[in-house]
């Protein structure tokens, strides 16, 4: 038997309505009532949805295309202002370029007829110049103490004004006694041989005295003079040899030196001397404390170091070096804290071990080499007249580099000297202290890490003692000076390569050293060399002027303008930095006078 057929399964199924809207149970869904509030619900529940939920970013294209012209729109009117305000401008600097012209020609003028003047007068009065030797005068007896003078307008006014001594100035009768005997506040003078015989010219007169046909200028192969003379002033009131001259980090004030150990801070515009110190020992060092104009460091051949406020024409404190090490060779403040660096050495005759040892420290420290280059007859023959003199002696003195607190007053660290300890003779910090960079008696230049308080690495830069050293601009490379008449470029990036090598002048680096006699010093104090803001012009020494050469991509000098006038050889030099439109000069020379020269840019 077959069996029965399988059953589809059932499925659910809708009931059918005929007619619904006269159901009772769906009659309520056909209204207009139900209808229109089904239609109110569903609008707000889709608005609600849509309210909470973000904009998609495609429908958000109106809100950026609005906000986008917008910044258009701005930004057109910032150009706008740009090219306003740039145009403003160039007619500022044309018209500054019109008026320096303008005052450099007046000044031409009347520098030419205030030369013709004093010629004129010269021959009525029938002076004739006689040249004579450098002979010095009657010597002056050293004070036993240092004393402090007021400020002093000019060389008629009477000095009786009462000074502020400090706690070791000798009393105040003595001081006045000292600073009203004379004028010059000093029994010495000095003649120099483009003096004439019978000049009346006083010689430490603190008044402006104005010189005229004084700076030379040099084209360049353009037929381009980068510098305009517009003026120069002379500073007299020294009565000695000058050492030093640098401005303050602010150029309102000068700090100058001599080697009667008098230290006096006076102002370049007006040449009026706001403060006076005599030391009772030599002066070997001075710097200014950054971002004051009022505070000065002073080093001295006694081992003392102090600090002088021209404010109120006293000393704050003074600190005295390690006993081993009783003169203080260089001075140097930090541009960023309160640390200063110094070097003392000891007293000459102090030797040392000598060492075979080359400086090798450092991770990235250059080879040096096995032996010195073998220096010229010149160099030869000058060296062997030191040595005879007792200025240069076979070994180097020793020395050391010392970090101090101003604020505390209280030694942080000693820096290594590697191989052995040696005498400094300058430092130089770059902008944020980070690192200090030295010039030793041995010929070395030393890069020191200042926090670290190590010695990043050295290289034989001179084959004798290192006078100057400073950092480029960029800080990208230091600049030297050194006793064998070389100056030189460094790389800092590539740990002492030499850059280039300056075509300079002779006797740059001693602009003495074809004289002798007690008033030419054995070796340079001051900055033999100062570098324009951008590093495009360096001052320079040299016997009976400063010589200003422009510096070319190359690294070839050009000389550009000759600072002339001096009677005697220029000891040191500074260039006040960061002036757009026009500079100033000042350089210290054997005469006991510093030459104030303001010159334009000629752009």
């Amino acid at each position: 038997l077959l069996p029965p057929p399988l059953l589809p399964p059932l499925s659910p199924a809708l009931p059918f309505t005929k007619n619904p809207d006269q159901h009772s149970t769906f009659k309520m869904y056909y209204s207009k009532e139900w209808m229109d509030a089904f239609i109110v619900t569903l609008h707000n529940f889709f608005s609600t949805l849509f309210t909470c939920l973000p904009l998609p970013a495609l429908l958000n294209f109106e809100a950026e295309h609005q906000k986008m012209q917008a910044l258009a729109t701005e930004n057109h009117h910032l150009h706008n202002q740009l090219a306003a305000t740039k145009q403003a401008l160039a007619e500022a600097e044309s018209t500054v370029q019109k008026l320096e012209a303008k005052l450099a020609n007046q000044m031409a003028l009347q520098a030419t007829a205030t030369a013709a003047a004093s010629k004129r007068r010269a021959v009525a009065t029938g002076k004739v110049s006689k040249p004579s030797k450098l002979v010095p005068g009657p010597t002056k007896k050293k004070a036993s103490s240092f004393s402090v003078a007021s400020p002093i307008k000019s060389s008629d006014e009477k000095a009786d004004q009462t000074p502020t001594p400090s706690a070791t100035a000798t009393p105040l009768k003595e001081a006045i006694d000292e600073q009203t005997q004379s004028p010059t506040h000093s029994k010495r003078q000095l003649h120099f041989s483009d003096l004439p015989e019978e000049s009346n010219l006083d010689l430490a007169s603190p008044a402006s005295v104005v010189d005229e046909g004084c700076v030379k200028t040099h084209t360049d192969t353009d037929g381009n003079t980068p510098f305009l003379p517009v003026s120069q002033e002379s500073y007299r009131s020294h009565s000695a040899p000058i050492t030093h001259c640098k401005f303050s980090p602010n150029a309102t004030q000068v700090a100058s030196a001599d080697t009667d150990g008098v230290l006096r801070i006076w102002e370049p515009s007006s040449l009026v001397t706001s403060a006076t110190i005599e030391l009772k020992s030599s002066l070997l060092s001075l710097d200014w404390v950054s971002q004051l104009d009022s505070l000065v460091l002073v080093g001295s051949g006694g081992g003392v170091i102090k600090l002088f406020d021209s404010s109120s024409s006293k000393f704050h404190w003074e600190i005295a070096s390690d006993p081993k090490y009783p003169k203080i060779l260089s001075i140097a403040c930090s541009p960023s804290s309160s640390t200063f660096a110094f070097s003392a050495v000891a007293s000459p005759g102090t030797s040392q071990q000598s060492s075979s040892h080359k400086l090798t420290f450092g991770l990235t420290s250059p080879s040096l080499p096995s032996h010195r280059a073998v220096p010229s007859q010149n160099q030869t023959s000058e060296m062997q007249m030191l040595r005879r003199s007792g200025e240069v002696g076979e070994t180097p003195v020793p020395g050391g580099v010392f970090l101090w607190d101003l604020k505390t007053q209280k030694q942080k660290c000693s820096l290594p000297l590697l191989p052995h300890p040696v005498g400094i003779n300058c430092m130089a910090f770059n902008h944020n202290s980070n690192l200090l960079v030295t010039g030793g008696a041995d010929g070395m230049i030393r890069m020191f890490d200042v926090f670290q308080e190590e010695c990043l690495f050295g290289w034989m830069g001179h084959e004798w003692e290192v006078y100057n050293v400073q950092f480029s601009s960029d800080e990208t490379s230091v600049y030297s000076m050194g006793m064998d008449g070389k100056f030189s470029q460094w790389s800092v990036m590539k740990s002492g390569e030499k850059v280039t090598e300056f075509d300079v002048h002779e006797d740059a680096c001693r602009p003495w050293s074809q004289g002798s006699g007690p008033y030419y010093p054995s070796t340079p104090r001051g900055n033999l060399f100062a570098f324009e803001s951008e590093d495009k012009f360096v001052l320079t020494c040299a016997p009976q002027q400063a010589i200003v050469y422009q510096v070319s991509s190359e690294g070839s000098l050009t000389k550009t303008l000759s600072i002339t006038g001096h009677n005697g050889p220029v000891s040191c030099v500074d260039w006040l930095q960061g002036r757009r439109s026009y500079s100033t000069c000042i350089t210290g020379s054997l005469d006991c006078c510093i030459r104030v020269t303001n010159l334009l840019k000629n752009s």
